[in-house]
């Protein structure tokens, strides 16, 4: 299988961490790549010299947009939709991975269960939604007002593919008020991810 430069990035996490999660250095993914995929990952026209700029740089971003990466201070590492993205592409069949028995997956499962247990999820549930604030949004997101833009993007992208796949498993009455809640703070607080997303 061909794989592309993004994709080989996300594998190199997968395999420098053991399939765990695991906080690697920018510099130290720079020098791995290069040894992986000398081809691919050198300074254009230096062959036995690494790129160490948007070439890893841009992708590890945009992964973060995804809500496939976290970063801070230059150390990443994989959530657990990056996790199981890269288990896929390392040919790997996670037993929990949503694609067969019907079950969640497992960062669905780690999502739903936080937010099932949350006060605004209680008080949606409750048919209350009228007392639901701008901070049980962020709350159900898992971010802050003081959330950075593209961590607080990839954690709406993360609770995104979590609500499309509950919606798969609509048979559980919770699984159903899930999706629920989500559409209706993403409706609701639509100005906030406009700002997050336009600033």
């Amino acid at each position: 299988m061909d794989m592309s430069r993004s994709d080989k990035i996300l594998l190199f996490l997968y395999e420098y961490g053991k399939g765990e999660k695991v906080r690697v250095r920018y510099e130290d993914i720079v020098a791995g790549l290069f040894k992986k995929y000398p081809t691919d990952f050198h300074l254009k026209g230096y062959p036995e010299y690494p790129d160490s700029g948007d070439l890893i740089h841009k992708p590890l971003y945009d992964f973060k947009k995804k809500g496939l990466v976290n970063a801070e201070s230059k150390i990443f590492s994989l959530t657990d939709r990056g996790l199981e993205f890269a288990k896929q592409l390392a040919g790997i069949k996670s037993p929990n991975g949503g694609k067969s028995g019907g079950r969640l997956s497992r960062s669905a499962e780690t999502e739903f269960a936080r937010v099932k247990s949350s006060e605004g999820f209680e008080i949606f549930v409750a048919g209350q939604d009228y007392k639901l604030s701008d901070n049980d949004f962020y709350t159900y997101l898992g971010t802050t007002v003081r959330t950075p833009k593209n961590a607080f993007l990839g954690r709406l992208e993360t609770m995104m593919a979590v609500s499309d796949e509950l919606r798969k498993h609509t048979d559980e009455p919770m699984h159903k008020k899930f999706v629920a809640y989500h559409e209706f703070l993403v409706s609701k607080h639509k100005d906030i991810i406009d700002f997050f997303k336009n600033s």
